[in-house]
């Protein structure tokens, strides 16, 4: 069926898909944070299940979640298609509903957040991977930073809505709305969406063309003394390009040899530039999910806070958030446009050391305005971590010219999958034992020096290569 020509245009715009991840996200996180509010009430009052089985509900979105993640990335890479896995994401969030609408047994809760992980996790390794396929560089740290704003959003909004949603309509209310949720996804993906690597080869051979229209015009002599500038530069009509490899590599890339076009998810586990922000991924999740574990204990033990206080907590550092990302990821950005793409690793430690710095403040907190405050610098230097990590994956796929965007995009999930699964139960143990300050000094100090040295370790190398080929 051919479709209207505004249509088309629209589904050609990167912009779009900038737009449709930022929603799917939005969606993605509300759906997921529907039944915060409510899985206690309904597995202990009206299952009759034990507070032990709130475990096993979390480990089921943990366990799902690795799974579609490891197997996403290989799949729309080895198809080069990016969206017919939008596609499966959105009908397994309106399946996910339809377990829960009519879950009567604990087992169909766990099948619920199965499903739920498989989907989230596609739909968040394909919304990073298309907008990482049609923008460059310098531009992919504020695209990012705007997605993690909806996400923000949708946690903000979700437990409040399924709250609302299970106080009136019980379990059917959330459930319906999730399948609301996962139709109007699915609607917007198939009206809107085009596959991101068609797009990606339209920017590219409008490029090319453009650069042969200019050399048509110009002098043959000017022509070689300027072809390397050319190809490195943004066409003027459009603040979207992808960057040439000629660019990329003088910044990314660690030797001269020839890159490999498909490169499988082992050996992109393998490399510096990747293992780095992969780390960086587990740590600044990681340490939210402690603080997301811990804190509500925190307020209520030393303050005796009520859950609407302690909800009051999050949704202050939901705000600071949403005013701070989009700042997190133009700064990202300028820096990038000025020093190189590797300045995201320099980026990304110094975020580590925020991080380990807003939980000292955590830490020696002896009121409820200070530990929010703590908080808040934390959430922030988190997002100067995760951003330019982000960001950095499309980095060095675009420089090797790999094939393996989305493999590499999935290692963001796997990361913070398994950071969610191991990370909190440990945190919980040390709470219990040995109190809230030295668990978080502790546990921070082990995380944000792992990611510091781990993503430290392709610039050091970097440089030590560079001055080796000057000798």
């Amino acid at each position: 069926m051919k479709l209207p020509a505004v249509l088309r245009d629209i589904r050609s715009r990167p912009s779009t898909i900038w737009a449709t991840s930022s929603t799917t996200a939005l969606v993605n996180r509300l759906i997921y944070t529907l039944t915060i509010a409510s899985i206690p009430d309904l597995l202990q009052k009206t299952m009759g299940v034990s507070r032990a089985s709130n475990g096993m509900v979390t480990a089921a979105f943990g366990v799902g979640g690795l799974v579609a993640g490891s197997l996403t990335g290989y799949i729309s890479d080895r198809t080069q298609n990016r969206l017919i896995p939008q596609i499966t994401a959105s009908v397994l969030y309106v399946v996910s509903g339809l377990i829960l609408f009519f879950a009567t047994r604990f087992y169909q809760i766990v099948m619920f957040r199965l499903v739920l992980g498989v989907a989230s996790s596609v739909a968040d390794t394909m919304l990073f991977t298309t907008v990482a396929d049609v923008y460059p560089a310098n531009l992919l740290g504020f695209k990012m930073a705007v997605i993690f704003v909806f996400d923000n959003v949708g946690n903000m909004l979700g437990p409040l809505l399924g709250g609302q949603a299970y106080e009136h309509m019980g379990v059917n209310g959330i459930a319906t709305i999730a399948m609301a949720l996962g139709a109007f996804e699915l609607i917007m993906v198939l009206v809107f969406v085009r596959n991101s690597l068609d797009i990606r080869r339209a920017l590219a051979d409008s490029q090319v063309t453009q650069a042969g229209v200019i050399a048509d015009k110009v002098d043959s002599s000017t022509i070689v003394s300027s072809r390397s500038g050319l190809s490195a530069q943004p066409s003027a009509e459009s603040d979207i390009s992808i960057i040439s490899k000629t660019e990329l590599n003088d910044d990314l890339v660690e030797s001269t040899h020839s890159k490999p076009q498909r490169m499988h998810l082992w050996r992109l586990m393998l490399q510096l530039q990747v293992v780095g922000p992969t780390v960086s991924i587990f740590v600044a999740t990681g340490m939210q999910t402690i603080i997301e574990t811990i804190l509500p204990l925190r307020l209520f033990d030393k303050f005796g806070y009520s859950p609407a206080t302690i909800g009051i907590a999050f949704l202050i550092v939901g705000g600071v958030l949403i005013l701070a990302m989009p700042a997190v990821g133009f700064i990202n950005d300028r820096v990038v446009s000025r020093h190189g793409e590797h300045m995201r690793y320099y980026t990304i430690a110094a975020g580590a050391l925020c991080v380990f710095l807003s939980q000292i403040i955590m830490s020696l907190a002896r009121s409820y305005a200070v530990l929010i405050f703590g908080y808040s610098v934390f959430a922030v230097s988190a997002m100067v971590v995760i951003v330019p990590a982000q960001s950095a994956f499309g980095d060095f796929i675009n420089s090797s010219e790999s094939s393996a965007m989305a493999q590499c995009y999935s290692l963001a999930w796997i990361a913070e999958g398994l950071a969610n699964i191991s990370l909190p139960p440990i945190a919980s143990g040390m709470y219990a034992t040995v109190g809230f300050l030295t668990m978080l000094m502790s546990m921070s100090a082990v995380l944000c020096t792992a990611c510091a040295l781990a993503v430290l370790a392709f610039p050091v190398r970097r440089i030590w290569l560079l001055r080796r080929a000057h000798q």
